[in-house]
């Protein structure tokens, strides 16, 4: 397989360290997708909907201070 077709290609993956997905916030202990870029770094998404992001957002606890 090539680069190329490695950029197209997203695999599941377990984020077993934080990651911060290109369309989401930081996952952590949860399934994300990933692929290597032509750079040879890893790339991450979440292809979590616009309404679940949103949903998630909002059941966030603010903290004072944090």
């Amino acid at each position: 397989m090539n680069i190329e077709q490695r950029e197209r290609i997203w695999s599941e993956w377990y984020a077993w360290h934080p990651v911060l997905p290109i369309d989401d916030t930081v996952f952590w202990l949860e399934t994300v997708y990933r692929r290597e870029t032509a750079e040879g770094l890893w790339q991450y998404r979440s292809f979590r909907p616009e309404a679940e992001r949103i949903k998630a957002a909002a059941a966030m606890h603010i903290y004072p201070g944090a």
